[in-house]
């Protein structure tokens, strides 16, 4: 997959190594990418529970989705073992994984942990970039 802009209604975006550092690193909202491949079956159930969240969430936090396959280094910079793996970013900064597939319901609550720390985060850590 490629760069695209308002996949799922306005909310959800296909990230590249080249869009990562505006994209991610520097968003004002948390952030939750999803690592995965076009040929990972757990990928493949987990995906429209992480599209169906990002038009749940999407005013508080930014999804994202990076496709290993096409982006190996991203994947290993951030230490993607396997796929699915979902990283949750806080300026910049990853503050807290899930690997493996989730049902909705726990992926919601693992969401709202996050944003409901995310003030936190903000408040003790600067910003990653110049």
């Amino acid at each position: 997959m490629g760069w695209q802009v308002n996949c799922v209604e306005n909310e959800l975006l296909i990230v590249t190594m080249n869009q990562w550092r505006n994209d991610i690193l520097k968003s004002e909202l948390p952030v939750v990418v999803e690592f995965f491949t076009s040929t990972c079956p757990y990928c493949t159930r987990l995906t429209p529970i992480f599209q169906k969240l990002s038009t749940v969430y999407g005013e508080k936090m930014k999804f994202a989705m990076v496709n290993t396959g096409q982006n190996p280094d991203l994947a290993t910079g951030y230490g993607v073992m396997g796929v699915p793996t979902l990283k949750f970013f806080c300026d910049g900064r990853p503050i807290y994984e899930i690997v493996g597939f989730k049902p909705e319901e726990e992926l919601r609550t693992e969401i709202e942990k996050v944003l409901q720390t995310y003030g936190k985060c903000i408040s003790q850590s600067s910003r990653l970039y110049a």
